[in-house]
């Protein structure tokens, strides 16, 4: 690997270690912010509309650097980042600092999808496995020690310089991509097109909202199924007007059985990855009574396998077909998650870690071997927009998935005090000292297994949904 694709790289994991930490860092904010802003009744917002902004991004972006260029767009989407995250810092308003969060979400979502174009553009099939490996680490790692540096940032200054953080660090990334990023760009000729990228936004907005309200509404309130018809009505009217347009936003080999196959599995693995996230260190603090700093048993086995898999994968990636490659990750990840769902309050630590890493190994097969495919059966023109589905597939995935996943376990809290003749508030159920602390453990414990259980249901369907793709396609053959 030459010294203009190491840094190249580097960039790219500054990019992967500003959107991580934002992701993180913030949440320790929240009661700061709140308080300083008066704004506890809008805080969801600041999480909703980063999401909301995000997912748009990501197919925007992804369209106009096939059209573009990558190289300037890059640097536009770290100015826009910045630029969100100096508004953020200055904000004296509720309002003003949410509207910011959008700004951010924007330039976040355009990063993490010409980050993925980059790759696919630099780097040989080989190193993109390695360079994905790493990037993953460094995802996990910002996510690990955001928290941290929030609270430090807290207890020295105040809640504003958590999003200053990363303005050193893109303007490092904005030097290395000029000075490394050599690839020549050619501008198309082919026009922008607009009512389709319109109405495909207004399709994101409505299912983005419909995902993240299923936490607290019913499903068939309009909150949930109101907007869900509303946004496969304008689906339909986007796939209308794509049959009539020269240069369609999304390229018509993305609507193929197989690619169709690939992007469910997609969804899916994201949502078991959030679940990841989210619930094995909770698990260890709320269930098992461990300190946060314990949290790092899942989350570190997990990334070290997966950069550990990442590179088994850049050997064997031209090896075996992709249907073998992906059945045996997702078959590993799926073990991993049925590991979980042996755990019990009393398991001692190591066995998280133990199943943690097997899920690493899992993760760092499939993840990367998805993505790979989606690029590799486009053309390089549309390799641009193939990672913008990708990124906005996952996006779907983790917002359904955290959604689901927590609809799930406040079912079960709340089933389980149900039947000593108590309705309580699951949302301040750590906090609540009239309910003793067995009953506590216990009923989150319950809720826990469940989503384990139903995480390995998903990686069993994403087994059964691998074996459907073509048993000798190769990734050098697409």
């Amino acid at each position: 690997m030459t010294v203009e694709k190491k840094l190249i790289a580097f960039a790219i994991f500054a990019c992967t270690f500003m959107g991580a930490v934002e992701i993180t860092i913030v949440t320790t904010a929240i009661p700061s912010i709140v308080k300083d802003l008066d704004g506890f009744n809008l805080s969801s917002y600041l999480f909703s509309i980063y999401l909301l902004t995000s997912a748009i991004a990501t197919t925007i972006f992804g369209k106009l650097s096939d059209l573009y260029g990558r190289k300037k767009l890059l640097q536009l989407s770290i100015i826009i980042f910045l630029a969100g995250s100096l508004l953020c810092g200055i904000s004296r308003s509720m309002i003003f600092l949410i509207l910011s969060r959008g700004i951010q979400g924007l330039g976040s979502g355009a990063i993490n999808t010409l980050s993925m174009a980059t790759i696919g553009d630099v780097f040989e099939v080989e190193e993109r496995a390695k360079i994905q490996g790493y990037n993953s680490t460094v995802f996990s790692i910002a996510g690990l020690i955001a928290p941290v540096i929030g609270g430090i940032m807290l207890i020295k200054l105040s809640w504003h310089w958590i999003f200053l953080i990363n303005v050193p660090i893109g303007i490092l990334s904005m030097i290395l991509i000029h000075k490394s990023y050599n690839a020549v760009e050619s501008r198309s000729n082919e026009k922008l097109d607009l009512k389709g990228l319109s109405v495909l936004t207004i399709f994101i907005v409505f299912l983005i909202q419909a995902m993240s309200a299923l936490e607290k509404h019913p499903f068939l309130s309009f909150n949930v199924g109101g907007l869900l018809i509303i946004s496969i009505i304008t689906l339909i009217i986007f796939a209308k007007i794509e049959k009539n347009v020269e240069a369609p936003i999304i390229p018509y080999k993305l609507f193929s059985k197989e690619m169709f196959v690939i992007m469910v599995i997609c969804f899916l693995n994201s949502s078991i990855l959030i679940a990841m996230d989210v619930y094995n260190p909770s698990f260890m603090q709320s269930i098992q009574g461990h300190s946060p700093i314990m949290s790092t048993v899942p989350i570190v086995p997990m990334s070290l396998f997966w950069v550990f898999s990442s590179f088994l994968l850049s050997k064997v990636i031209k090896k075996y077909s992709t249907k073998i490659i992906l059945s045996v990750s997702l078959l590993v990840l799926a073990i991993g998650c049925f590991g979980l769902t042996l755990l019990r309050p009393e398991s001692h630590p190591l066995w998280m870690g133990f199943y943690a890493a097997i899920i690493g190994l899992g993760f760092g097969g499939s993840f990367n071997m998805l993505l790979f495919v989606v690029q590799e059966t486009v053309s390089k023109e549309n390799i641009g927009i193939a990672s913008g589905a990708v990124a906005f597939i996952r996006t779907l995935g983790q917002t359904l998935g955290i959604s689901a996943f927590g609809l799930i376990l406040n079912n079960i809290v709340s089933d389980y005090f149900k039947k000593f003749n108590m309705n309580i508030d699951t949302s301040t159920i750590l906090t609540n000292t009239g309910i003793k602390k067995s009953d506590i453990v216990q009923s989150l414990f319950i809720g826990y297994n469940k989503i384990y259980i139903t995480c390995f249901i998903v990686g069993i369907i994403c087994v059964l949904l691998a074996f459907m793709l073509p048993s000798s396609k190769k990734l050098n053959s697409y």
